[in-house]
């Protein structure tokens, strides 16, 4: 029988895919209706991005595309990485950024990563601060994790009466962090979030979560070969 942590890490993989399988299979957007996948409204995305829903805009780094995704329980995020989706060719994405909104109905504190990866690797809070970019209240995060998933994070956490934002940067190396990490704060210093609240968000770190970024990235690559594998049978 599995060990504990191995059934950790398949829910983890499995809740990953369950949840973002629409933005990997980028790819094949025009192409595949997506069985499974049409119960998710996805959209390509560059450039200023807008949803009046949460109230958002922000511009992602020029030459980042990626997909909207907006879920069924309100939820809705957009993910981008350098060059776009299509282009990591099934393996693990080594930059991604994500705008995450979510209902507080949904997810009632902000929470930045899992239970079952703080089990599985060694995760650090690397430090946590607030600052304010266009009169919006933000909580920044930084998050190191060694072992199995190599990562380094930053959140920047905001919220409305009604829902929390989070606008997140990931990379699989501290290089690959350091690299790119002025884009991402360049492009969070275009964040608007209409009628956003002036007390900062505390997220919770590290904590039980359903569905959080950190699970949503590190679940990428196995989608991303599973569509590619879908695509060479159709």
């Amino acid at each position: 029988m599995p060990n504990a942590k191995l059934l950790g890490l398949i829910a983890l993989v499995f809740l990953a895919g369950s949840i973002f399988s629409s933005h990997a299979s980028a790819q094949q957007y025009q192409s595949q209706s997506g069985g499974g996948m049409s119960n998710m409204q996805r959209t390509p995305v560059n450039g200023t991005y807008t949803n009046s829903d949460f109230g958002v805009q922000i511009t992602l780094p020029d030459g980042w595309s990626g997909f909207e995704i907006k879920r069924s329980s309100g939820a809705t995020s957009v993910i981008a990485a350098p060059g776009g989706l299509q282009s990591m060719h099934g393996h693990r994405l080594p930059i991604t950024m994500m705008v995450s909104m979510t209902p507080k109905s949904v997810m009632a504190t902000p929470r930045l990563i899992s239970q079952r990866m703080a089990q599985n690797d060694s995760c650090n809070n690397v430090s946590t601060g607030n600052k304010t970019v266009n009169n919006v209240s933000l909580t920044e995060v930084v998050i190191n994790c060694t072992g199995p998933t190599t990562m380094e994070a930053k959140y920047d956490v905001a919220q409305t009466d009604s829902a929390y934002i989070i606008v997140s940067y990931r990379a699989n190396s501290t290089s690959n962090y350091d690299s790119q990490v002025s884009t991402f704060d360049n492009a969070v210093s275009t964040l608007q979030v209409t009628n956003a609240m002036s007390a900062p968000a505390i997220p919770e770190f590290p904590v039980s979560a359903v569905g959080m970024i950190v699970a949503i990235m590190v679940g990428v690559v196995v989608i991303i070969g599973r569509t590619r594998i879908m695509q060479t049978h159709l």
